[in-house]
């Protein structure tokens, strides 16, 4: 015969201190938590020191890192950030870059991620000034897949439509030089149940 324990509260007698669990529980899976909950969460992070540009006007792939998640229910969400690039832009000759994610399922081709013209970007107006910052970019995925298909993240970026030169999507001057020579990159996947 089956059991049934129905409870608000759960205590200990004396009504503090902690509840010991000598026996692990059973049939909690990703199928039985609630729309919403976090399945799980993948990372890829890497070390680099070397300029990544471009003098492309259309999208192109970083080559900065890759991101690889395998979601583990039907219809999940996909939450992706990656952090730790220095965009660089100068009034010169490198006025400005944008970024935008996109997506690989199961070693199709990459598409982009938002339905936007990009997801990111820094331009510098002509003041004679360069600049370097901190990078990142995240976006909120609803990819189509079937159950054990991997969905590969890459960030792609081009020049911006002004800019005379090429675009910088990491860059060792300014912030990278002296002391500081490497930098790494990280992408974050969470899978969240649809």
């Amino acid at each position: 015969m089956t059991s049934k324990l129905k409870t608000d509260v759960l205590e200990t007698v004396s009504g503090s201190g902690t509840i010991a669990l000598t026996n692990q529980l059973s049939g909690m899976t990703h199928a039985s938590v609630p729309s919403g909950s976090v399945l799980q969460v993948t990372n890829n992070t890497r070390v680099l020191n070397e300029d990544i540009t471009t003098t492309s006007a259309s999208f192109v792939d970083t080559t900065l890192i890759t991101g690889v998640i395998t979601p583990v229910s039907a219809g999940s969400k996909i939450a992706v950030c990656i952090t730790g690039f220095v965009p660089h832009v100068n009034a010169t000759n490198n006025r400005g870059v944008v970024w935008q994610m996109f997506k690989s399922v199961n070693g199709g081709t990459y598409v982009k991620v938002t339905a936007g013209d990009l997801d990111g970007g820094f331009y510098q107006d002509a003041d004679g000034s360069w600049y370097d910052i901190t990078g990142i970019c995240s976006v909120f995925d609803t990819p189509t897949y079937t159950l054990g298909q991997a969905i590969n993240y890459k960030l792609y970026f081009r020049k911006d439509h002004a800019n005379a030169g090429g675009a910088y999507i990491n860059h060792r001057g300014g912030l990278l030089q002296g002391g500081a020579t490497t930098i790494s990159p990280s992408i974050t996947m969470t899978e969240i149940k649809g």
